[in-house]
């Protein structure tokens, strides 16, 4: 089962809500969508307020998890938080201000709104190829197939022509195919070093550094170096506060590697895909596109904080 649609079934989970609950919130009036990350909202302003406000915090946080119940993330660690003695500000404004963020509703949403257009938007992004086959089973690389092959080959030659002539027709096949990996690595190095042509070499591992060269980078309309930067800032935020990651990794096997981290994966496969469209893309890169390479990237250091703080704890 793919993780990487955790973060949609939390929303299509949001927007059906449990019968019972949508019942409730349609004889009221009240979208139970807007209204639960309305509530969310106020429980994220009143945390931040100066001072804190606990217990209005408390109260918007308790009607979230009454209005939809199993339909949405548990939101108990965050009560438990704020009915403690002394309440625990801290973690429980992190924990609201991400669930908050991360399911924010365009400006303006309401019931009556029609979500077509929304919902092609996320099967564009699920459909597309960063997404492709991630649950498959990885293949065999060049190698181990050319060594599973010369094992057939040689115990099956070893029956016919014995020890000595199995030993000089493996040497010869041997040599074939390693004539025919060489000429097709030749092939393989030839076109990447074309592929990487004009993809500058990025030394440092500073994250805010290259969070502000993509900045500098979007301002000068430089859209396309603005993503490459902004995306790889994210990456070093998740390499250096959350997880393992490796520079000569494809898109596909780093998501495959981050499979068990479901909330990562959720904001960074976008992320990837915004990346992949931009800088290996043939289309002119925009300002629109910039925008929403950038909000992705900013979920991913989010996130990426975010889990690094509470591993710390």
């Amino acid at each position: 089962m793919r993780r990487i649609v955790v973060g949609g079934l939390i929303t299509a989970a949001l927007m059906t809500g449990i019968a019972s609950s949508a019942a409730s919130a349609r004889a009221a009036g009240t979208c139970v969508t807007v209204a639960y990350v309305a509530l969310l909202d106020r429980a994220d302003s009143a945390l931040s307020a100066n001072p804190a406000q606990p217990v209005a915090a408390l109260t918007a946080v308790t009607e979230a998890q009454d209005l939809v119940r199993s339909a949405a993330p548990d939101l108990a660690p965050v009560i438990r938080g704020l009915t403690a003695s002394p309440p625990d500000i801290t973690d429980s404004r992190s924990q609201v201000h991400l669930l908050a963020t991360t399911l924010a509703l365009p400006r303006g949403s309401a019931c009556d709104v029609d979500s077509q257009a929304a919902q092609n938007a996320l099967h564009d992004v699920y459909s597309s190829p960063v997404f492709a086959d991630l649950d498959q089973n990885q293949q065999q690389s060049i190698f181990e197939r050319i060594g599973a092959v010369i094992n057939w080959i040689l115990s099956h030659l070893f029956g016919l022509f014995g020890s000595a002539g199995s030993i000089v027709l493996g040497l010869v096949i041997l040599a074939i195919i390693a004539a025919f990996v060489i000429y097709r690595l030749r092939g393989v190095a030839g076109g990447r070093r074309a592929e990487g042509i004009g993809e500058p070499a990025t030394v440092g591992d500073d994250p805010e550094r290259e969070w502000k060269l993509g900045m500098a980078a979007a301002q000068r309309g430089e859209y396309r170096e603005a993503i490459r930067r902004a995306f790889r800032s994210a990456l070093l935020d998740v390499g250096g506060r959350r997880a393992r990651l490796n520079r000569a990794w494809t898109t596909r096997e780093m998501l495959a590697s981050l499979s068990a981290d479901a909330d990562l994966l959720a904001v960074i496969a976008p992320a990837a895909d915004s990346f992949d469209t931009a800088w290996y893309g043939k289309a002119t890169v925009d300002a629109a596109a910039w925008e929403v390479a950038r909000g992705r990237c900013e979920a991913v250091r989010r996130v990426a904080r975010h889990g690094a703080g509470t591993q710390s704890t």
